[in-house]
Protein backbone atom coordinates (compact mmCIF):
# COMPACT_ATOMS: atom_id res chain seq x y z
CA UNK A 1 0.00 0.00 0.00
CA UNK A 2 3.05 2.44 0.74
CA UNK A 3 4.09 1.62 -2.73
CA UNK A 4 0.79 1.94 -4.37
CA UNK A 5 0.66 5.80 -2.47
CA UNK A 6 4.72 6.55 -4.00
CA UNK A 7 4.05 5.49 -7.48
CA UNK A 8 0.73 7.79 -7.66
CA UNK A 9 2.04 10.87 -5.44
CA UNK A 10 5.04 10.61 -8.45
CA UNK A 11 2.68 10.59 -11.05
CA UNK A 12 1.36 13.95 -9.76
CA UNK A 13 4.72 15.71 -10.15
CA UNK A 14 6.04 14.10 -12.59
CA UNK A 15 4.50 16.63 -15.17
CA UNK A 16 5.64 19.82 -13.64
CA UNK A 17 9.72 19.37 -15.24
CA UNK A 18 8.05 18.46 -18.84
CA UNK A 19 6.01 21.76 -18.68
CA UNK A 20 9.28 23.71 -20.59
CA UNK A 21 8.97 21.26 -23.32
CA UNK A 22 5.42 21.35 -23.88
CA UNK A 23 6.04 25.51 -23.89
CA UNK A 24 8.11 25.09 -27.03
CA UNK A 25 5.88 22.81 -28.85
CA UNK A 26 2.67 24.16 -28.20
CA UNK A 27 3.78 28.21 -27.76
CA UNK A 28 2.04 28.69 -24.20
CA UNK A 29 3.09 30.74 -21.50
CA UNK A 30 3.58 30.80 -17.79
CA UNK A 31 -0.05 31.51 -17.37
CA UNK A 32 -1.16 28.71 -19.14
CA UNK A 33 1.06 26.43 -16.91
CA UNK A 34 -0.03 27.58 -13.95
CA UNK A 35 -4.02 27.09 -15.33
CA UNK A 36 -2.75 23.46 -15.95
CA UNK A 37 -1.81 22.87 -12.50
CA UNK A 38 -4.68 24.23 -11.05
CA UNK A 39 -6.90 21.77 -13.11
CA UNK A 40 -4.70 18.94 -11.22
CA UNK A 41 -5.50 20.76 -7.79
CA UNK A 42 -9.27 21.32 -8.86
CA UNK A 43 -9.50 17.69 -9.50
CA UNK A 44 -8.04 16.41 -6.66
CA UNK A 45 -10.39 18.80 -4.41
CA UNK A 46 -13.55 18.33 -5.93
CA UNK A 47 -13.40 14.22 -5.83
CA UNK A 48 -12.36 14.68 -1.74
CA UNK A 49 -15.84 16.97 -1.14
CA UNK A 50 -18.12 15.58 -3.39
CA UNK A 51 -17.08 11.54 -3.59
CA UNK A 52 -15.32 11.57 -0.07
CA UNK A 53 -17.56 8.64 0.74
CA UNK A 54 -16.83 6.66 -2.15
CA UNK A 55 -15.15 3.94 -0.27
CA UNK A 56 -17.41 3.53 2.32
CA UNK A 57 -20.17 2.71 -0.83
CA UNK A 58 -17.56 0.88 -3.02
CA UNK A 59 -15.12 -0.42 0.21
CA UNK A 60 -11.99 0.87 0.49
CA UNK A 61 -9.66 -1.93 -1.52
CA UNK A 62 -11.74 -1.49 -4.81
CA UNK A 63 -11.79 2.71 -4.23
CA UNK A 64 -7.86 2.50 -4.78
CA UNK A 65 -7.91 -0.03 -7.53
CA UNK A 66 -10.47 2.23 -9.36
CA UNK A 67 -7.65 5.37 -8.57
CA UNK A 68 -5.06 3.43 -9.99
CA UNK A 69 -7.15 2.38 -13.29
CA UNK A 70 -7.60 6.48 -13.46
CA UNK A 71 -4.07 7.53 -12.99
CA UNK A 72 -3.19 5.02 -15.86
CA UNK A 73 -6.27 6.94 -18.14
CA UNK A 74 -4.67 10.22 -17.19
CA UNK A 75 -1.29 8.92 -18.42
CA UNK A 76 -3.08 7.57 -21.96
CA UNK A 77 -4.34 11.85 -21.84
CA UNK A 78 -1.10 12.78 -21.55
CA UNK A 79 0.86 10.79 -24.55
CA UNK A 80 -2.57 11.61 -26.91
CA UNK A 81 -2.24 15.87 -26.28
CA UNK A 82 -1.97 18.01 -29.24
CA UNK A 83 -2.57 20.95 -27.09
CA UNK A 84 -2.63 22.97 -24.06
CA UNK A 85 -6.36 21.76 -23.56
CA UNK A 86 -5.82 18.54 -23.27
CA UNK A 87 -2.83 18.85 -20.27
CA UNK A 88 -5.85 20.56 -18.60
CA UNK A 89 -8.07 17.32 -19.33
CA UNK A 90 -4.95 15.03 -18.51
CA UNK A 91 -4.53 16.81 -14.89
CA UNK A 92 -7.74 16.81 -14.49
CA UNK A 93 -8.46 13.53 -14.68
CA UNK A 94 -4.86 13.09 -12.41
CA UNK A 95 -6.13 15.23 -9.58
CA UNK A 96 -9.91 12.93 -9.46
CA UNK A 97 -7.29 9.94 -9.44
CA UNK A 98 -5.30 11.57 -6.67
CA UNK A 99 -7.99 12.63 -4.69
CA UNK A 100 -10.05 8.88 -4.69
CA UNK A 101 -6.45 7.18 -3.36
CA UNK A 102 -5.40 9.28 -0.43
CA UNK A 103 -8.43 9.30 1.94
CA UNK A 104 -8.90 5.59 0.65
CA UNK A 105 -5.15 5.13 1.31
CA UNK A 106 -4.85 6.46 4.61
CA UNK A 107 -7.25 4.52 5.80
CA UNK A 108 -6.56 1.51 4.41
CA UNK A 109 -2.82 1.93 6.06
CA UNK A 110 -4.12 2.73 9.57
CA UNK A 111 -6.26 -0.56 9.03
CA UNK A 112 -3.51 -3.12 7.97
CA UNK A 113 -0.52 -2.12 10.37
CA UNK A 114 -0.08 -4.90 12.63
CA UNK A 115 -1.12 -3.05 15.60
CA UNK A 116 -3.35 -0.50 14.33
CA UNK A 117 -0.74 1.68 14.85
CA UNK A 118 -1.81 5.33 13.51
CA UNK A 119 1.57 6.95 14.57
CA UNK A 120 3.50 4.41 12.38
CA UNK A 121 0.56 5.04 9.93
CA UNK A 122 0.85 8.36 9.43
CA UNK A 123 4.92 8.34 9.35
CA UNK A 124 4.67 5.98 6.38
CA UNK A 125 2.23 7.49 4.43
CA UNK A 126 3.86 10.85 5.05
CA UNK A 127 7.07 9.73 3.43
CA UNK A 128 5.42 7.93 0.83
CA UNK A 129 4.11 11.06 -0.01
CA UNK A 130 7.24 13.17 0.26
CA UNK A 131 9.69 10.89 -1.35
CA UNK A 132 7.39 10.11 -4.50
CA UNK A 133 6.73 13.45 -5.10
CA UNK A 134 10.61 13.84 -5.14
CA UNK A 135 11.47 11.33 -7.19
CA UNK A 136 8.32 11.74 -9.73
CA UNK A 137 9.87 15.63 -10.22
CA UNK A 138 13.24 14.26 -10.55
CA UNK A 139 12.91 11.47 -12.81
CA UNK A 140 11.23 13.63 -15.47
CA UNK A 141 13.53 15.80 -15.07
CA UNK A 142 16.39 13.34 -15.99
CA UNK A 143 14.08 12.53 -18.49
CA UNK A 144 13.82 15.74 -20.13
CA UNK A 145 17.95 16.02 -20.47
CA UNK A 146 18.67 12.49 -21.29
CA UNK A 147 15.70 10.03 -22.53
CA UNK A 148 15.22 9.93 -26.26
CA UNK A 149 11.36 10.39 -26.19
CA UNK A 150 10.95 13.10 -22.78
CA UNK A 151 7.23 13.10 -23.21
CA UNK A 152 6.46 10.03 -23.61
CA UNK A 153 9.13 7.99 -21.39
CA UNK A 154 7.46 9.08 -18.02
CA UNK A 155 4.52 8.05 -18.47
CA UNK A 156 5.19 4.90 -19.89
CA UNK A 157 7.52 3.93 -17.06
CA UNK A 158 4.88 4.94 -14.33
CA UNK A 159 1.76 4.03 -16.35
CA UNK A 160 3.65 0.34 -16.12
CA UNK A 161 3.91 0.64 -11.59
CA UNK A 162 0.50 1.72 -11.74
CA UNK A 163 -0.49 -1.70 -13.74
CA UNK A 164 1.67 -3.15 -11.38
CA UNK A 165 0.35 -1.49 -8.28
CA UNK A 166 -3.52 -2.32 -9.48
CA UNK A 167 -2.35 -6.22 -9.57
CA UNK A 168 -1.04 -6.05 -5.93
CA UNK A 169 -3.94 -4.40 -4.56
CA UNK A 170 -5.90 -7.12 -6.33
CA UNK A 171 -3.83 -9.46 -4.13
CA UNK A 172 -4.31 -7.94 -0.74
CA UNK A 173 -6.23 -10.43 1.15
CA UNK A 174 -9.45 -8.21 1.80
CA UNK A 175 -9.23 -6.63 5.42
CA UNK A 176 -13.13 -5.39 4.73
CA UNK A 177 -16.50 -6.69 4.26
CA UNK A 178 -17.35 -5.08 1.11
CA UNK A 179 -21.40 -4.82 -0.05
CA UNK A 180 -21.89 -7.47 -2.99
CA UNK A 181 -24.26 -5.34 -4.15
CA UNK A 182 -23.73 -2.04 -5.25
CA UNK A 183 -26.65 0.51 -4.94
CA UNK A 184 -26.78 3.64 -6.78
CA UNK A 185 -24.46 6.07 -5.66
CA UNK A 186 -24.34 9.61 -6.61
CA UNK A 187 -21.63 12.23 -5.64
CA UNK A 188 -22.67 14.45 -2.52
CA UNK A 189 -21.08 17.40 -0.80
CA UNK A 190 -19.31 16.17 2.55
CA UNK A 191 -20.62 16.89 5.72
CA UNK A 192 -19.28 16.60 8.76
CA UNK A 193 -20.68 16.56 12.37
CA UNK A 194 -19.75 19.12 14.99
CA UNK A 195 -16.65 16.86 16.47
CA UNK A 196 -14.92 16.34 13.17
CA UNK A 197 -15.12 19.62 12.08
CA UNK A 198 -13.37 20.76 15.12
CA UNK A 199 -10.67 17.82 14.62
CA UNK A 200 -9.90 19.49 11.38
CA UNK A 201 -10.06 22.81 12.67
CA UNK A 202 -6.91 22.31 15.03
CA UNK A 203 -5.16 20.81 12.40
CA UNK A 204 -6.08 23.13 9.92
CA UNK A 205 -3.12 25.66 10.65
CA UNK A 206 -0.24 23.02 11.16
CA UNK A 207 -1.44 21.17 7.32
CA UNK A 208 -2.07 24.50 5.68
CA UNK A 209 1.45 26.23 6.80
CA UNK A 210 3.39 22.62 6.01
CA UNK A 211 1.72 22.25 2.34
CA UNK A 212 2.09 26.08 1.66
CA UNK A 213 5.60 25.55 1.99
CA UNK A 214 5.53 22.67 -0.64
CA UNK A 215 3.62 24.79 -3.04
CA UNK A 216 6.37 27.41 -2.64
CA UNK A 217 8.92 24.84 -3.03
CA UNK A 218 7.12 23.61 -6.48
CA UNK A 219 6.23 27.14 -7.42
CA UNK A 220 9.76 28.75 -7.67
CA UNK A 221 12.24 26.03 -6.65
CA UNK A 222 13.66 25.30 -9.72
CA UNK A 223 14.01 29.13 -11.05
CA UNK A 224 15.31 29.86 -7.96
CA UNK A 225 18.35 26.99 -8.37
CA UNK A 226 18.49 27.39 -12.06
CA UNK A 227 19.30 31.50 -11.15
CA UNK A 228 21.71 29.93 -8.52
CA UNK A 229 23.50 27.92 -10.55
CA UNK A 230 23.28 29.53 -13.92
CA UNK A 231 22.12 26.66 -15.66
CA UNK A 232 19.21 25.32 -17.69
CA UNK A 233 19.46 22.19 -16.89
CA UNK A 234 15.98 21.43 -15.48
CA UNK A 235 17.34 17.94 -13.82
CA UNK A 236 20.01 19.96 -11.60
CA UNK A 237 17.17 22.31 -10.83
CA UNK A 238 14.94 19.91 -9.68
CA UNK A 239 17.27 18.73 -7.23
CA UNK A 240 15.60 21.79 -4.91
CA UNK A 241 12.32 19.37 -5.26
CA UNK A 242 14.12 16.39 -4.05
CA UNK A 243 16.18 17.86 -1.16
CA UNK A 244 12.61 19.53 0.29
CA UNK A 245 10.54 16.19 -0.55
CA UNK A 246 12.83 13.41 0.03
CA UNK A 247 14.13 15.16 3.51
CA UNK A 248 10.37 15.08 4.30
CA UNK A 249 9.77 11.82 3.73
CA UNK A 250 13.32 10.81 6.29
CA UNK A 251 12.65 12.92 8.66
CA UNK A 252 8.85 10.98 9.78
CA UNK A 253 10.54 7.75 9.45
CA UNK A 254 13.36 8.81 11.48
CA UNK A 255 11.10 10.73 14.24
CA UNK A 256 7.88 8.33 13.58
CA UNK A 257 8.11 7.42 17.77
CA UNK A 258 6.68 11.61 18.10
CA UNK A 259 3.21 11.75 19.29
CA UNK A 260 0.89 14.17 17.11
CA UNK A 261 1.22 17.12 19.01
CA UNK A 262 5.14 16.92 19.26
CA UNK A 263 5.53 16.33 15.48
CA UNK A 264 3.33 19.30 14.33
CA UNK A 265 5.04 21.51 17.15
CA UNK A 266 8.32 20.68 16.11
CA UNK A 267 7.63 20.35 12.28
CA UNK A 268 6.20 23.90 12.42
CA UNK A 269 9.38 24.93 13.93
CA UNK A 270 11.52 23.85 11.26
CA UNK A 271 9.47 25.47 8.63
CA UNK A 272 10.26 28.71 10.24
CA UNK A 273 14.05 28.41 10.31
CA UNK A 274 14.00 26.18 7.28
CA UNK A 275 12.39 29.13 5.13
CA UNK A 276 14.77 31.32 6.89
CA UNK A 277 17.74 30.25 5.65
CA UNK A 278 16.55 29.80 2.23
CA UNK A 279 15.61 33.11 2.10
CA UNK A 280 18.75 34.44 3.46
CA UNK A 281 20.73 31.28 1.32
CA UNK A 282 19.01 33.39 -1.94
CA UNK A 283 19.57 37.13 -1.14
CA UNK A 284 23.29 36.08 -0.56
CA UNK A 285 23.73 34.06 -3.46
CA UNK A 286 25.02 30.92 -1.54
CA UNK A 287 23.87 27.81 -3.12
CA UNK A 288 24.70 25.74 -0.10
CA UNK A 289 22.47 27.88 2.25
CA UNK A 290 19.64 27.74 0.20
CA UNK A 291 20.20 24.10 0.10
CA UNK A 292 20.72 23.38 3.63
CA UNK A 293 17.20 25.49 4.18
CA UNK A 294 15.50 23.51 1.75
CA UNK A 295 16.65 20.48 3.91
CA UNK A 296 15.54 22.00 6.98
CA UNK A 297 11.91 22.45 5.45
CA UNK A 298 11.35 19.72 4.06
CA UNK A 299 12.09 18.10 7.18
CA UNK A 300 9.61 20.13 8.89
CA UNK A 301 6.68 19.47 6.43
CA UNK A 302 7.20 15.49 6.97
CA UNK A 303 6.79 16.29 10.60
CA UNK A 304 4.10 18.51 10.69
CA UNK A 305 1.94 16.52 7.54
CA UNK A 306 2.93 13.10 10.10
CA UNK A 307 1.55 14.89 13.25
CA UNK A 308 -1.96 16.84 11.62
CA UNK A 309 -2.20 13.12 10.00
CA UNK A 310 -1.66 11.02 13.06
CA UNK A 311 -4.41 13.74 15.16
CA UNK A 312 -6.93 12.86 12.21
CA UNK A 313 -6.02 9.25 12.14
CA UNK A 314 -6.44 8.93 15.87
CA UNK A 315 -9.86 10.73 15.35
CA UNK A 316 -11.07 8.50 13.16
CA UNK A 317 -10.47 5.31 14.50
CA UNK A 318 -11.64 6.09 17.92
CA UNK A 319 -15.37 7.94 16.61
CA UNK A 320 -15.60 6.45 13.50
CA UNK A 321 -15.36 9.69 11.86
CA UNK A 322 -14.74 8.63 8.17
CA UNK A 323 -15.65 12.32 6.66
CA UNK A 324 -12.74 13.46 8.39
CA UNK A 325 -9.66 11.84 5.50
CA UNK A 326 -11.27 13.59 2.68
CA UNK A 327 -11.93 17.06 4.19
CA UNK A 328 -7.82 16.25 5.74
CA UNK A 329 -6.63 16.33 2.56
CA UNK A 330 -8.88 18.81 1.20
CA UNK A 331 -7.81 21.10 2.84
CA UNK A 332 -3.87 20.11 1.79
CA UNK A 333 -4.66 20.21 -1.56
CA UNK A 334 -6.00 23.75 -0.97
CA UNK A 335 -3.00 24.91 0.73
CA UNK A 336 -0.93 23.70 -1.76
CA UNK A 337 -2.62 24.60 -4.58
CA UNK A 338 -3.68 28.15 -3.83
CA UNK A 339 0.41 29.18 -2.81
CA UNK A 340 1.63 27.97 -6.64
CA UNK A 341 -1.03 29.71 -8.46
CA UNK A 342 -0.44 32.96 -6.21
CA UNK A 343 3.49 32.52 -6.40
CA UNK A 344 3.24 32.46 -9.87
CA UNK A 345 1.23 35.15 -10.38
CA UNK A 346 3.61 37.47 -7.99
CA UNK A 347 6.54 36.02 -9.92
CA UNK A 348 5.45 37.01 -13.19
CA UNK A 349 4.49 40.30 -11.87
CA UNK A 350 7.42 41.20 -9.42
CA UNK A 351 10.29 38.45 -9.80
CA UNK A 352 11.19 35.49 -8.51
CA UNK A 353 13.46 36.99 -6.35
CA UNK A 354 10.80 38.95 -4.44
CA UNK A 355 8.09 36.82 -4.39
CA UNK A 356 9.91 34.22 -2.77
CA UNK A 357 11.08 36.37 -0.07
CA UNK A 358 7.58 37.75 0.37
CA UNK A 359 5.51 34.92 0.49
CA UNK A 360 8.06 33.27 2.68
CA UNK A 361 7.88 35.69 5.09
CA UNK A 362 4.05 35.04 5.13
CA UNK A 363 4.38 31.02 5.59
CA UNK A 364 6.64 31.81 8.37
CA UNK A 365 4.19 34.00 10.60
CA UNK A 366 1.49 31.08 9.34
CA UNK A 367 3.92 28.61 10.94
CA UNK A 368 4.97 30.35 14.06
CA UNK A 369 0.94 30.93 14.97
CA UNK A 370 0.25 27.01 13.86
CA UNK A 371 3.04 25.99 16.29
CA UNK A 372 1.27 28.24 19.11
CA UNK A 373 -1.74 26.37 18.40
CA UNK A 374 -0.53 22.74 18.05
CA UNK A 375 1.71 23.23 21.51
CA UNK A 376 -1.47 24.63 23.45
CA UNK A 377 -3.35 21.12 22.38
CA UNK A 378 -4.22 21.04 18.85
CA UNK A 379 -2.35 17.71 18.63
CA UNK A 380 -4.04 16.60 21.35
CA UNK A 381 -5.25 12.29 20.65
CA UNK A 382 -8.72 11.27 20.96
CA UNK A 383 -9.32 9.02 23.83
CA UNK A 384 -10.81 5.21 22.44
CA UNK A 385 -14.42 4.37 22.69
CA UNK A 386 -16.66 1.99 20.60
CA UNK A 387 -16.94 2.99 17.36
CA UNK A 388 -19.89 4.04 15.63
CA UNK A 389 -22.38 2.42 14.26
CA UNK A 390 -23.26 2.86 10.67
CA UNK A 391 -26.97 4.04 11.94
CA UNK A 392 -25.22 6.58 14.40
CA UNK A 393 -22.88 8.14 11.80
CA UNK A 394 -25.80 8.65 9.46
CA UNK A 395 -24.81 6.14 7.01
CA UNK A 396 -27.51 3.84 5.31
CA UNK A 397 -26.75 0.29 5.70
CA UNK A 398 -26.11 -0.49 2.05
CA UNK A 399 -23.17 1.57 1.81
CA UNK A 400 -22.13 1.48 5.60
CA UNK A 401 -18.47 -0.97 4.82
CA UNK A 402 -18.05 -3.60 7.98
CA UNK A 403 -14.93 -4.26 9.19
CA UNK A 404 -13.15 -6.90 10.29
CA UNK A 405 -13.95 -8.76 13.53
CA UNK A 406 -11.50 -6.99 16.16
CA UNK A 407 -11.54 -3.47 14.16
CA UNK A 408 -11.32 -0.84 16.79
Amino acid sequence: MVGIVFVVMAASSAPSPLYGLYQQQWHFGTTTSTIVYACYALGAILTLLLAGDLAGHLGTQRTIAAALVTIVVSFLVFLLATGAWMLCLARLVQGVAVGMLTSSAGSALADLHGDRSHQAAAAANSAATSTGIALGAVFSGLAVQFAPAPLITPFAVLAVLSLCGLALVRAIPPWQVAPERLQPWRPRVLRMGAEPRGVLLRVAPVVTAGWAVVGLYLALGVDLVAGLLHTRDRALSALVILVVQGCGGIAPMLLRGLGGRAASVTGCALLVAGVGVSVAGFDMACTLLFFSGAAITGAGFGLSFMGSTSTVAAAVIAGGHSQLLPGFFALAYLAVSVPVVAVGAAASRFGVAPAFTGFGLLVAVLAVVAAAIAAAGGGRHHSPRRPLRAAERGESGSSAVRRRPGHV
